[in-house]
């Protein structure tokens, strides 16, 4: 499997899908999280996204590219947490390591409210 299909496939299954299965197949017993709200491992990852898509059980990330250098990905796409209402942008880096999620950073960029929808983000 390509490093870009392992985060698009990823992303579909846990982020829009919910499927916390996917962490234990995707991301490395070692994975390294550097966002400053996330826990680093997949125990801290799969805790912080249970109260996550509790609050938003309609949560999903649509994503518009996938960038790929070698072992380094960035993914950019937008954060929905109801159906045709856009509130954040993100930008995700992994680095892969063993055919599998090893290192992650994120930036996420929430729109003001009368952003919200803009048909130029989908």
């Amino acid at each position: 499997m390509s490093n870009r299909k392992l985060v698009a496939d990823f992303f579909e299954e846990f982020f829009n899908q919910h499927d916390f299965s996917a962490i234990d197949r995707y991301m490395s017993p070692h994975y390294i999280q550097h966002d400053w709200d996330v826990p680093t491992g997949r125990d801290g990852f799969r805790e912080h996204f249970k109260h996550v898509f509790a609050m938003f059980p309609n949560f999903r990330v649509n994503v518009k590219h996938i960038v790929s250098d070698g072992d380094m990905l960035v993914l950019h796409g937008y954060g929905v947490t109801d159906p045709g209402k856009i509130e954040v942008l993100v930008a995700d880096v992994y680095r892969v390591e063993d055919s599998m999620l090893a290192e992650h950073w994120g930036v996420i960029q929430p729109l003001p409210p009368e952003q919200f929808g803009n048909p130029c983000l989908m």
